[in-house]
Order: C-alpha cells, then sequence, then structure tokens
C-alpha cells in the first residue's frame, strides 16, 4: 500500500534493512517514523505505539492525531529505503 507524502506515518513491527552490501539487520518490535516528505526521521528499537506517542513524538513536534499508523502483521516485515533496481537476464 503506498503511503501519501504529505502525512506523517509511523510504522510498527519487523523491518529489514541493510546495513552494507553483506549485512542485513532484522529489527522486531520496532517502530520507524517517516515525515510528510516520506524521510525516516526516527528509529526506536524495543518500541510500541504508547512509548513512540509519549517518547518520540513530542521530541518530533507530532501529535498522536496527526500521524497515519500502518502496523505488520506476524509473518510480514517493512523494508524501509528499498529501492528496486531491473536487471535484464540474458539468454
Amino acid at each position: 500500500m503506498a503511503v501519501s507524502s504529505r502525512q506523517k506515518t509511523l510504522f510498527l513491527g519487523s523491518f529489514v534493512h541493510s546495513k552494507s552490501l553483506g549485512e542485513l539487520e532484522f529489527l522486531h518490535d520496532s517502530a520507524i517514523c517517516v515525515d510528510e516528505k516520506g524521510v525516516i526521521v526516527a528509529v526506536e528499537k524495543g518500541c510500541g505505539q504508547d512509548k513512540v506517542e509519549e517518547i518520540v513524538f513530542p521530541k518530533l513536534g507530532w501529535t498522536a492525531g496527526e500521524v497515519t499508523v500502518r502496523t505488520s502483521q506476524p509473518g510480514q516485515f517493512f523494508f524501509p529505503g528499498f529501492i528496486g533496481q531491473f536487471v535484464p537476464i540474458s539468454d
């Protein structure tokens, strides 16, 4: 599901990201805050929605009413900053 670039979004759940070309990191029970421009502005490990709203939102100047919350379900994960690249397969 595409997220509008005009809204603040809180992603909660599991995340996979590339620390380097050969290393992935898995974050579980974590939170990532993305601003209206699509920029990741905060990452909190081991953090649920209540803690984010209490501690992180005030630091960002955000309020819960202006943030869309997206939560991954068991077995799902987010891949922040994923950039797809088309590589043609030669015969």
